[in-house]
Protein backbone atom coordinates (compact mmCIF):
# COMPACT_ATOMS: atom_id res chain seq x y z
CA UNK A 1 0.00 0.00 0.00
CA UNK A 2 1.09 3.19 -0.73
CA UNK A 3 0.09 7.24 0.57
CA UNK A 4 -0.41 9.76 -1.80
CA UNK A 5 -0.44 13.39 -1.55
CA UNK A 6 -4.02 13.12 -1.75
CA UNK A 7 -4.16 10.38 0.60
CA UNK A 8 -1.90 13.06 3.07
CA UNK A 9 -4.28 15.98 2.23
CA UNK A 10 -7.08 13.41 3.42
CA UNK A 11 -5.52 12.40 6.43
CA UNK A 12 -4.31 15.66 7.67
CA UNK A 13 -8.39 17.26 6.97
CA UNK A 14 -9.88 14.21 9.29
CA UNK A 15 -7.11 14.90 12.33
CA UNK A 16 -7.69 18.30 11.77
CA UNK A 17 -3.66 19.55 11.12
CA UNK A 18 -2.69 21.82 8.92
CA UNK A 19 -0.31 19.99 6.43
CA UNK A 20 1.31 22.13 4.32
CA UNK A 21 2.08 21.65 0.49
CA UNK A 22 5.91 21.82 1.28
CA UNK A 23 5.72 19.14 3.25
CA UNK A 24 3.60 16.76 1.38
CA UNK A 25 6.27 14.54 -0.08
CA UNK A 26 8.19 14.20 3.58
CA UNK A 27 4.59 13.22 4.92
CA UNK A 28 3.79 10.84 2.17
CA UNK A 29 7.49 9.25 2.56
CA UNK A 30 7.12 9.22 6.79
CA UNK A 31 3.96 7.35 6.37
CA UNK A 32 4.95 5.03 3.84
CA UNK A 33 7.73 4.30 6.01
CA UNK A 34 5.60 3.62 8.88
CA UNK A 35 3.16 1.24 6.54
CA UNK A 36 6.24 -0.14 5.65
CA UNK A 37 6.92 -0.97 8.84
CA UNK A 38 3.45 -2.78 9.33
CA UNK A 39 3.83 -4.63 6.56
CA UNK A 40 7.40 -6.08 7.75
CA UNK A 41 5.76 -6.92 11.05
CA UNK A 42 2.60 -8.60 9.93
CA UNK A 43 5.43 -11.47 8.11
CA UNK A 44 6.86 -12.42 11.08
CA UNK A 45 5.68 -15.96 12.19
CA UNK A 46 3.56 -15.80 15.27
CA UNK A 47 3.04 -19.33 15.48
CA UNK A 48 3.67 -21.00 18.52
CA UNK A 49 3.02 -18.02 20.45
CA UNK A 50 0.61 -17.84 23.15
CA UNK A 51 -1.36 -15.16 23.32
CA UNK A 52 -1.18 -13.00 26.41
CA UNK A 53 -3.99 -10.22 27.30
CA UNK A 54 -3.24 -8.39 30.38
CA UNK A 55 -6.79 -7.30 30.76
CA UNK A 56 -7.31 -11.22 31.29
CA UNK A 57 -4.94 -11.28 34.43
CA UNK A 58 -7.19 -9.00 36.04
CA UNK A 59 -6.33 -5.83 38.55
CA UNK A 60 -6.65 -6.94 42.39
CA UNK A 61 -9.09 -5.03 44.20
CA UNK A 62 -9.27 -2.98 47.79
CA UNK A 63 -12.35 -2.25 49.87
CA UNK A 64 -13.53 1.55 49.27
CA UNK A 65 -12.94 2.72 52.52
CA UNK A 66 -11.97 5.97 53.88
CA UNK A 67 -8.71 6.13 55.14
CA UNK A 68 -7.33 8.12 58.32
CA UNK A 69 -5.14 10.19 55.68
CA UNK A 70 -8.46 11.53 53.47
CA UNK A 71 -9.16 14.01 56.77
CA UNK A 72 -5.32 15.79 56.30
CA UNK A 73 -6.47 17.02 53.06
CA UNK A 74 -9.59 18.61 54.15
CA UNK A 75 -7.50 20.49 57.15
CA UNK A 76 -5.24 21.90 54.68
CA UNK A 77 -8.20 22.88 52.10
CA UNK A 78 -8.05 27.16 52.31
CA UNK A 79 -11.59 26.88 52.06
CA UNK A 80 -13.95 24.86 53.43
CA UNK A 81 -17.87 24.74 54.05
CA UNK A 82 -19.92 21.19 55.41
CA UNK A 83 -16.70 19.29 54.43
CA UNK A 84 -16.28 20.14 50.66
CA UNK A 85 -13.97 22.57 49.22
CA UNK A 86 -14.89 25.99 48.16
CA UNK A 87 -13.66 27.45 45.05
CA UNK A 88 -13.93 30.40 43.13
CA UNK A 89 -16.67 30.19 41.01
CA UNK A 90 -15.44 30.19 36.85
CA UNK A 91 -18.23 30.37 34.54
CA UNK A 92 -19.95 34.28 34.57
Amino acid sequence: MSVTKDDVRRISRLAKINAEDAKMDALCGDLNGILAFVEQLNSVDCSGVEDFSAAAVGLPERADVAAAGDRAVMDNAPQKECNMFVVPKVIG
